[in-house]
């Protein structure tokens, strides 16, 4: 179930019934020990562009949530999947804009970026110098720095080929046993789980990405996991993929992503084939899942505003 990104008007309709019974039994699979009851109601419609009236409808269809009345909370995990679900304005749905649109782009172009690597410290009024760990040039590098707005560094991602080494046939068969798996924003204790996604269908790039390197092994293609950088102006993100060697290529593939875009990126449907390579929105960073930034051990949050230098 899939509805597309609406213009204001429709913004103010509420989907049908049954979608949103639909979405929130999917969303309750995932346990309820895993959620963290932190939104708002004004920050549901402010973030997640969930105004009251479909706010009131998932709680009725029975999105979990603790309180009672404008007391209530919620799991930002469940209001984040309900906006893109249920083609709500959101945080999430202009992210994906903005990477379908780099990622049309960079095929034209491929422009090159300028990253910047902005932290906080994670854990204010210690004694002594912040001191953070932050990945660059493949290793985590000492930076000194304050302790909020922490400028830690730049990264100046290369402009990937435009032209990459065409998919063989046994993993194009691989990407699209994962075509009935839908993305979902989830929270890290199940987003690795291959039963929780073989079961519910349901994972984030992450996830897929670690099932699609360990199958791909098993049957014998040479597969590596990668974590880095999706480059898009003006914020780049945190991203995880796989890639296959092909031809002496190490090839990105991220089926979810390119469904996602497909569905919520304000594109044509089918703009991004399932089998195609984003490799031109990714900067590797390593071979594992990690923070870009840390701080004496506690992995800190970061910002990475980004322009194109060309």
């Amino acid at each position: 179930m899939v509805t597309p990104v609406s213009s204001e008007p429709r913004e103010r309709r509420l989907p049908a019934p049954e979608h949103i019974d639909d979405l929130v039994r999917r969303l309750r699979q995932v346990p309820d020990r895993q959620r963290r009851f932190s939104v708002t109601s004004a920050q549901a419609r402010r973030v997640h562009g969930i105004r009251p009236e479909l706010l009131a409808a998932l709680t009725a269809a029975g999105v979990p949530h603790i309180g009672v009345g404008d007391a209530r909370l919620y799991d930002a995990y469940d209001l984040g999947n309900a906006a893109l679900h249920l083609g709500r304005l959101s945080v999430q749905s202009r992210s994906m804009r903005s990477w379908a649109k780099a990622w049309q782009t960079a095929l034209d172009q491929a422009p090159g970026h300028r990253v910047e690597v902005v932290s906080a410290c994670p854990a204010p009024g210690h004694p002594g110098t912040c001191r953070y760990g932050v990945l660059l040039g493949g290793r985590r590098r000492l930076v000194e720095g304050p302790a909020e707005e922490a400028r830690l560094g730049e990264m100046h991602p290369v402009p990937a080929t435009r032209v990459w080494p065409e998919l063989p046939s046994d993993l194009r068969g691989l990407l699209q046993e994962v075509e009935e798996v839908g993305f979902f924003l989830l929270p890290e204790a199940v987003r690795w789980d291959p039963e929780f996604m073989w079961r519910t269908r349901m994972s984030d790039c992450g996830g897929a990405a670690a099932w699609l390197v360990h199958e791909g092994g098993r049957r014998g293609l040479r597969s590596r996991f990668s974590f880095g950088l999706l480059v898009a102006a003006p914020y780049s993100t945190p991203h995880c993929w796989a890639e296959f060697l092909v031809d002496g290529v190490w090839v990105p593939v991220d089926p979810l992503l390119a469904r996602a875009l497909n569905q919520w990126g304000g594109l044509g449907p089918g703009a991004f084939p399932p089998d195609s390579t984003p490799g031109a929105l990714f900067h590797r960073l390593t071979d594992r899942f990690t923070k870009v930034v840390s701080h004496e051990g506690i992995w800190a949050q970061v910002s990475l505003p980004t322009e194109r230098t060309d």
